[in-house]
């Protein structure tokens, strides 16, 4: 244990009854305990003069026994270590600590009186408005009640502030003016967009119809003509087994070959006409899948046209439908309402807020400021009641750091002067140490 702690732990230590006996109890004691080689040398060569009594049982001293007896602070025998002859190493670092624990818990101690100063003062601040007349405290109550219900509306304003991104109000205020006929188009463009995209189905589909039908008809007109080609072959096969078979036999078959010569003309008539027939559909139908193509082109232009106008608009302003732009817009307008009455409200708080400084000040209130900020207390008596509670047990908390702080310099300041009548050497360090900080050392 340094010589430090020793010192601290016995300033803390109380003061024997009996020093006579607490001398002789030291006087049994062994030499090693309470001195060290160069102490017991110094005494035996160079005896010390008498000093008072406090201060050789400060240091640990013998007592004579004729020595008058004198009200003493006692310090353990082991800090006996400050020579006269010069300061030593231990001796200065020692002296060091004090100051440094001067120094810290004089600065603790100011820190302290100025808050309890404070703490004071907000509580007597408190007892003038709780000692104010009638008319006086329901003026002051119903101006802070003004101030409150302003500072609940400025709050709501200020949560409306957060209903868009700073970059969307950006966007909404460079472009306010455009903002309402862009909704109007784009709604009108997004209707175009899926009248389009249905036409484009539409005719896609008619298209796909038509192309149906166009193979159908080729059809026809194929199996017809290979109708007219049997019909034919047919009919020049049967004139020749006619031929062959009158040749040979010389019979007449030109009744049988006349019969066959109408068959043959009627089946023609008939192939002749449903060719006829099945090419003008056929044509009919190329002419109209040519006018479904085109205005399905058409139809596609106007949905590009359309579909990339949108697009810019979306991403001029950032949004994906013109419902999301139309919600913006509303959202940028309550934004701008609520600024403004926000604006209003904080003419109307600063005014009042002046006001009720001027009626507190007049009372004779020290700081009439902070109750701007307190205006429930001054409406409701159960919140004073809670902040004067609170100001006292702040207040007692410092009263106890304060003995505490006093007392630690109480000890700081008997250490140093014990040591500074055993070694007079020690004063011009102790000022050295202390004057940086304004501590002067008494």
């Amino acid at each position: 244990m340094g010589l430090f702690d020793k010192l601290k732990a016995y300033l803390a230590e109380e003061e024997p009854e009996n020093t006579e006996e607490t001398s002789e109890v030291r006087q049994d004691e062994p030499d090693t305990e309470e001195l060290d080689m160069d102490e017991q040398s110094g005494q035996e060569d160079n005896p010390q003069p008498k000093r008072s009594s406090a201060i050789s049982r400060l240091f640990g001293k013998r007592k004579h026994r004729e020595e008058p007896e004198e009200e003493q602070v006692e310090i353990s025998p082991e800090v006996k270590t400050i020579s006269t002859a010069g300061i030593r190493a231990s001796e200065a670092e020692t002296v060091r600590d004090f100051c440094e624990q001067l120094v810290d818990v004089s600065t603790h101690i100011n820190e302290i009186n100025r808050e309890y100063a404070l703490v004071t003062k907000y509580l007597t601040d408190i007892q003038r408005i709780e000692e104010l007349p009638v008319n006086i405290a329901e003026d002051i109550v119903d101006t802070a009640s003004k101030i409150e219900t302003l500072e609940k509306n400025r709050q709501t304003y200020v949560k409306s502030e957060k209903l868009l991104s700073p970059e969307q109000y950006n966007v909404m205020a460079a472009y306010e003016d455009e903002v309402v006929n862009a909704i109007r188009n784009l709604n009108e463009m997004e209707m175009r967009e899926g009248m389009l995209k249905n036409d484009i189905g539409y005719l896609e589909g008619e298209k796909e119809d038509l192309k149906y039908m166009r193979s159908e008809y080729s059809n026809s007109i194929a199996r017809i003509r290979g109708v007219v080609i049997t019909v034919l072959i047919m009919f020049l096969l049967t004139n020749l087994v006619f031929f062959v078979y009158a040749y040979t036999t010389r019979k007449d078959v030109m009744v049988y070959s006349f019969l066959t010569g109408a068959i043959a003309a009627l089946a023609f008539a008939v192939a002749f006409v449903n060719y006829q027939r099945a090419s003008t559909k056929f044509k009919e139908n190329e002419a109209k899948l040519k006018r479904a193509v085109s205005l399905q082109n058409k139809v596609k232009a106007k949905f590009i046209n359309n579909s990339n106008t949108v697009d810019y608009i979306y991403s001029k302003y950032g949004v994906n439908s013109s419902k999301e732009l139309e919600f913006m817009w509303e959202q940028y307008n309550t934004m701008v309402r609520d600024a403004e009455k926000y604006n209003k409200t904080n003419s109307n708080l600063y005014r009042f807020c002046n006001d009720l400084v001027l009626k507190l000040s007049k009372i004779g209130l020290e700081d009439p400021e902070v109750w701007t900020k307190q205006t429930s207390a001054l409406v409701d008596r159960r919140e004073m009641v809670e902040i004067k509670h609170g100001l006292n047990v702040r207040r007692q908390k410092l009263r106890e750091n304060l003995v505490t702080c006093e007392k630690i310099k109480s000890n700081a300041i008997t250490a140093l002067n014990a040591a500074m009548e055993e070694n007079p050497g020690l004063l011009e360090l102790i000022t050295r140490q202390l004057s940086p900080y304004g501590i002067k050392f008494e």
